[in-house]
C-alpha cells in the first residue's frame, strides 16, 4: 500500500510540475515581443525536432496508410488554428483571460461529442453548461466589439472549441503510438504555420530568444513529455481535474510577472467554468463505473 502510494503521490508531482512547466505560456507570449506566427513557428520546429528524434530512435516504428495520414493532417491543421487562435488572443487581451478561455475546452468537448457521437445531454451535462455559460459572461469584458480585450477573449473561446477537436480526431488515431501522434500534430501544424512565414519576424532580442527557446524546450518538449507520462499512468479523472490546474496558475504567474489585474470578474468566472468541468468530469466516471 505504502509503495503503491508513493508512487500516486509521485505520478501527481509530475503532473502538477508539467502544468507549472505549460502554465508559463501565456506568460512568456504575452511579455514577449514576438507575433504569434513567429511564436508557433519556432515553437513548433523545436517540438517536432525533438519529438522527432524519439520517433526516429524508438524501436516500435509505425507504418502510416493514407487514411491515417488524413487523420494525421487534419489533427496538425486543427492544432494550429488552435494555437495561432490562443497566441492571439494572449496578445489581444491577457494571459489570465485567455487562459480562462481556453478552460472551455470540456464543455465545448461535451457538446462536440454529443453532437458527433450521438450522446444524450443529461440534466447535469445541461447544468454544467448553463454555468459555464454564466462564468463565461462574468469573466468576459465589458460588450464592446471594438475592444480588443473583448476579441481577445473570444478567440480564446474559440481556441478552446479548435483544442477540443483534437481528443475526437485523436479517437482516430488511437491505434498508433503517441509519439507518432505528436509527431504528426506537431509536423503538421508546422506545415500550417509556415504559410505565415511572410508575417513572421525572426530579427528579435535576445531576451525575447531566450522566451521564445524556453517555450520549445521546457514548454513544447519538457511539460509535453511529463504530462504525457501522468495521463498515461494517471486515472483519466484524475488528470482531467489536475488538468484544470493551469487557469489559476497562470492567473497567479499572469499577476505576479505581467501586473495583470485579480478582479472579481476573473476569480468568479474562471471558478464556474473549472467547477462545471469538473462537476461533468466526475458525474461521467461515477456514471462508467457504475455500468
Amino acid at each position: 500500500m505504502l509503495t503503491k502510494t508513493s508512487e500516486l503521490a509521485r505520478l501527481i508531482s509530475i503532473a502538477m510540475l508539467a502544468i507549472l512547466l505549460m502554465s508559463i505560456v501565456p506568460v512568456i507570449i504575452k511579455w514577449s515581443q514576438a507575433n504569434p506566427a513567429t511564436i508557433g513557428i519556432v515553437r513548433l520546429a523545436v517540438g517536432a525536432f525533438g519529438i522527432g528524434l524519439l520517433v526516429l530512435f524508438s524501436k516500435n516504428k509505425n507504418s502510416i496508410s493514407r487514411k491515417e495520414l488524413f487523420w494525421l493532417v487534419l489533427l496538425g491543421l486543427f492544432f494550429s488554428l488552435h494555437w495561432y487562435s490562443y497566441f492571439l488572443s494572449i496578445k489581444l487581451a491577457d494571459a489570465s483571460l485567455a487562459a480562462i478561455g481556453v478552460a472551455t475546452y470540456g464543455v465545448h468537448l461535451l457538446l462536440l461529442s454529443s453532437w458527433l457521437n450521438k450522446d444524450k445531454l443529461t440534466l447535469i451535462d445541461g447544468l454544467a453548461l448553463l454555468i459555464s455559460f454564466v462564468g463565461i459572461f462574468i469573466a468576459s469584458p465589458s460588450i464592446d466589439f471594438a475592444q480588443t480585450k473583448l476579441q481577445g477573449f473570444l478567440l480564446a473561446v474559440l481556441s478552446g472549441l479548435l483544442y477540443a477537436c483534437l481528443p475526437i480526431i485523436n479517437q482516430r488515431l488511437t491505434h498508433l503510438s503517441t509519439n507518432t501522434r505528436a509527431l504528426g500534430q506537431f509536423g503538421f501544424a508546422l506545415c500550417a504555420f509556415l504559410f505565415l512565414l511572410p508575417q513572421a519576424n525572426f530579427e528579435l532580442s535576445v531576451n525575447d530568444w531566450i522566451g521564445l527557446v524556453t517555450l520549445g524546450v521546457v514548454s513544447t518538449l519538457v511539460g509535453h513529455t511529463l504530462w504525457l507520462k501522468a495521463s498515461t499512468e494517471l486515472p483519466s479523472n484524475l488528470t482531467a481535474v489536475i488538468y484544470y490546474a493551469y487557469v489559476p496558475v497562470a492567473m497567479i504567474l499572469s499577476f505576479i510577472f505581467l501586473n495583470e489585474s485579480m478582479t472579481w470578474q476573473k476569480l468568479v468566472g474562471a471558478f464556474l467554468i473549472i467547477g462545471a468541468n469538473v462537476m461533468v468530469i466526475f458525474f461521467h466516471q461515477r456514471t462508467n463505473n457504475s455500468l
